[in-house]
C-alpha cells in the first residue's frame, strides 16, 4: 500500500528527463491535475450518456395507410410525415348533405296562391318563401365551406383528423344557423318597425309589441264570432309575425285541415271552391321538432332536420400524399455504443488536457514565483 501511494505521489506523465528539482515537482503537479481533470471529466461524460436518450433517425418512403398506422401505433410521439400537398379543398375529402322538415315538401309548400279567407294566401306563400330561403342558403353555404381548404403541413392520425373535422363541422354548422337568424331577425325588426300600430282583441298594441299574437281561426264578418279555431296557428301583428309565432300542429292532423276547408266553403258570403286535396304532414316520419314546436324555432334551424355529414380519412390520406415518414428508435447495442462513444471522446479529451494543463499549470507558478520575489524585495 505504501509502495503504491509512493508511486502515485512520484508518477510524472509529463517527463522532460530533467534533473531540475523545480521542474520536476512541476511536472508531477501538472500529472495530478491532469489525472483529477480527466477523471471528472469522463466520469461527468458517462453519467451523461447513461442517463441520455439513445435514439437513432430512421424514415420510411412512401408509405401506405397501413404503413402509416402501424408506424403511429410504434413511433407516435417522434413520428413526422410531411405532406406533399398541405392544401386540400374540404371537397375532397368530405361530403355535406341535409334532410329538411316535411313542410319544405308537404302540399302546404306548393300550395296554390289561392285565398284561404283574407291572408291565408300571404302567410303560406310566406311559409314556403321561407322554406325556399333556408334551402338556398344552406346549400349556398356548404357549397362555400367545402370549396375552402384545410391547411395541414403534416399527415395526422386518424383519431385526430376526426377531432378536428369535428370541431371545424361544428363551427361551420353554428355559424350558418346564427347567420340566417340574425338575418330573419332584421327582416322581423325592419317589417315591425315601419307596421302601423294595431290593436289586438287581448289589448296587446303592436306599436309597443310586436310580439302580440290572438288565436287564429274563422270568424263571421259581422259578428266577429269564432266559428273554429285553428290549433297552433297565432295571428301576429304581421305575416311574418304571425307564420314565426305559429305551430304546425293543424297542419300534422288531417281532421283538422278537412274542417279548415270545410269551413273557408260554408261561412256565409265567403263561398270558395278547393280542387284540390289537401293531405296533412306525416305523422308517422320520426322528426325532431314536436308539433307544437313555434315556427321561429324551426326556421332558426334553417328547417333542417338532420346534418349528414361524411369525412373520409382515407381521401384525405391520399391528398396529403406523404413522400415519407421520419421517427426516432431506441438503440438495441446500449453497452456497447456507451463504451464506443467514450473510447472515442478519449482521444481527443486526453490531447486536449495534455495541451491545456501543463499550460494552466506553468501560468500558475509563474504567478506564484513573481509573488514570492515580489515580497522579498518588499522585506529587503
Amino acid at each position: 500500500m505504501d509502495r503504491l501511494t509512493d508511486k502515485l505521489s512520484t508518477i510524472n506523465l509529463f517527463d522532460s528527463e530533467s534533473n531540475n528539482i523545480e521542474i520536476i515537482r512541476l511536472e508531477r503537479i501538472t500529472t495530478k491535475l491532469y489525472l483529477l481533470v480527466f477523471t471528472i471529466c469522463i466520469y461527468s461524460i458517462t453519467i451523461y450518456i447513461l442517463f441520455s436518450d439513445i435514439t437513432i433517425d430512421q424514415s420510411f418512403s412512401n408509405p401506405s395507410q397501413n404503413d402509416y398506422n402501424n408506424l403511429f401505433i410504434s413511433y407516435s410521439k417522434s413520428l413526422d410525415c410531411p405532406c406533399s400537398k398541405i392544401s386540400i379543398t374540404y371537397k375532397d375529402f368530405i361530403e355535406i348533405n341535409t334532410t329538411f322538415h316535411q313542410m319544405c315538401s308537404s302540399d302546404f309548400y306548393y300550395y296554390e296562391r289561392r285565398d284561404i279567407r283574407a291572408r291565408g294566401n300571404a302567410y303560406f306563400v310566406f311559409l314556403s318563401n321561407l322554406c325556399e330561403i333556408s334551402q338556398l342558403t344552406i346549400n349556398n353555404a356548404i357549397e362555400q365551406f367545402i370549396n375552402e381548404t384545410f391547411i395541414n403541413t403534416e399527415l395526422i392520425s386518424e383519431s385526430e383528423f376526426n377531432i378536428q373535422i369535428e370541431n371545424i363541422i361544428l363551427q361551420f354548422q353554428n355559424g350558418t344557423l346564427t347567420k340566417f337568424s340574425r338575418s330573419l331577425k332584421l327582416l322581423r325588426d325592419i317589417i315591425n318597425g315601419n307596421a302601423f300600430s294595431n290593436n289586438n282583441e287581448n289589448g296587446c298594441s303592436c306599436g309597443t309589441q310586436s310580439d302580440c299574437i290572438d288565436s287564429g281561426g274563422i270568424y263571421y264578418d259581422k259578428t266577429n264570432l269564432q266559428v273554429f279555431v285553428m290549433p297552433g296557428w297565432n295571428i301576429g301583428c304581421s305575416v311574418v309575425e304571425t307564420v314565426l309565432q305559429s305551430t304546425f300542429e293543424c297542419l300534422y292532423n288531417q281532421t283538422c285541415i278537412d274542417l279548415l276547408l270545410y269551413y273557408i266553403t260554408t261561412v256565409p258570403n265567403k263561398q270558395y271552391s278547393y280542387g284540390m286535396i289537401i293531405s296533412a304532414i306525416n305523422s308517422s316520419i320520426v322528426t325532431r321538432f314536436e308539433t307544437n314546436t313555434l315556427i321561429q324555432t324551426i326556421a332558426d334551424e334553417l328547417f333542417i332536420e338532420e346534418w349528414k355529414i361524411n369525412s373520409s380519412y382515407s381521401l384525405f390520406y391520399s391528398q396529403c400524399a406523404a413522400i415519407y415518414c421520419s421517427y426516432e428508435t431506441q438503440k438495441d447495442d446500449y453497452a456497447i455504443y456507451i463504451i464506443s462513444k467514450i473510447l472515442g471522446l478519449y482521444g481527443g479529451l486526453t490531447v486536449s488536457l495534455r495541451f491545456i494543463i501543463p499550460l494552466i499549470t506553468k501560468i500558475i507558478f509563474n504567478i506564484i514565483k513573481r509573488c514570492r520575489n515580489d515580497r522579498i524585495i518588499l522585506n529587503e
